[in-house]
């Protein structure tokens, strides 16, 4: 009986020399999130050596990502309708921090002044010349999709990737778009009305469409709206593109259930004088949608697991108010 406890003793004993042994020689378990890491997008593949610490955001709304994940970056676009050039969903998440507001084109020296260690253009127009020349400033990180074309989902996935936080980015992308789903629940009559998403500049002949995957009417989709026929239609035949123009004289193309249009400064009023704009069947029901305050405006526009929950509570209503009218004549 001895021999037999010292011999399972001793195979016991070997078994867990052998497991330690290939616990050392494999080292402790990787996180998905670890450094060094390689974010690949359409420009390229950026390696990141460290979680970085200086963020420079570049294009729309990178930062709500940033913010959204816990960091403040060290510079980002200014927003120039806002007072303090920054979005109000943003201001109470930065406190007291105040990054440095960049103006207008890509200013390579003062992205360079800044010193960052990681630049984000996601939601961007970055070129391959404009990337060439940030990635000798630091590790740049642009969309997967194409310029302009990046939704808030793509965006805040490449965001986790870089910060090397995509579990919580991942279940923030969730908690959003379970939000966003809840609202068109909440708001049953949305479901299936058609819409056309556009904008009108003082002194065009038309206003510009915004086509199907756009990131702003794939929004609406998610509420269980669905395109008009016309602006599906212009989908097809502009494919790659995030909008078409149209003239005046083919509004009634685009007519809808519900025009939603978003206007800068003087410009509801322009469009409003256009006879052929007036004849819209959306309009003369009612069905339709101004956005003017810059609140309205950007957190439709702009849109981020930030800017979502701050803008569209009051967005919605308006829209099945909207859709109310669908059926009036």
């Amino acid at each position: 009986m001895a021999a037999t406890f010292m011999r399972s003793f001793c195979a016991f004993a070997k078994a867990i020399l052998l497991a330690l042994t290939l616990l050392a020689v494999a080292g402790p378990a990787r996180s998905e999130d670890g450094f060094p890491r390689r974010v690949a997008h359409a420009l390229g593949t950026t390696i990141l050596s460290k979680p970085p610490e200086r963020i420079v955001t570049l294009g729309w709304s990178s930062e709500d990502a940033v913010l959204a994940l816990g960091r403040s970056p060290v510079g980002m676009p200014r927003y120039r309708f806002f007072e303090s050039g920054i979005f109000p969903w943003n201001e109470e998440r930065l406190g007291a921090t105040r990054p440095y507001l960049l103006d207008g084109a890509t200013d390579y020296e003062a992205i360079a002044a800044l010193r960052p260690d990681l630049i984000l253009g996601i939601y961007s127009g970055i070129d391959e010349h404009a990337y060439k020349r940030l990635v000798s400033i630091a590790p740049t990180v642009v969309y997967r999709s194409a310029p302009w074309s990046a939704d808030w989902k793509e965006q805040m996935a490449l965001v986790g990737d870089a910060l090397g936080k995509s579990v919580e980015a991942k279940a923030l992308t969730e908690k959003t778009a379970s939000s966003l789903s809840g609202m068109g629940d909440r708001w049953p009559n949305l479901r299936g009305k058609t819409f056309t998403f556009g904008t009108y500049f003082v002194g065009a002949s038309g206003i510009v469409v915004y086509l199907q995957e756009e990131p702003r009417v794939a929004a609406l989709r998610e509420l269980g709206l669905d395109v008009s026929p016309g602006v599906a239609a212009l989908s097809v035949a502009n494919a790659g593109r995030g909008s078409v123009e149209i003239s005046l004289e083919q509004i009634d193309t685009l007519d809808a259930d519900i025009l939603v249009m978003w206007y800068g400064p003087g410009a509801r009023a322009a469009a409003e004088a256009q006879p052929l704009f007036n004849m819209l069947g959306a309009v003369k029901r009612g069905a339709y949608v101004a956005l003017e305050d810059p609140v309205d405006v950007w957190s439709t526009s702009a849109l981020s697991a930030l800017s979502i929950p701050y803008g569209f509570p009051r967005f919605v209503p308006r829209l099945a108010e909207a859709a109310a009218r669908a059926g009036e004549k």
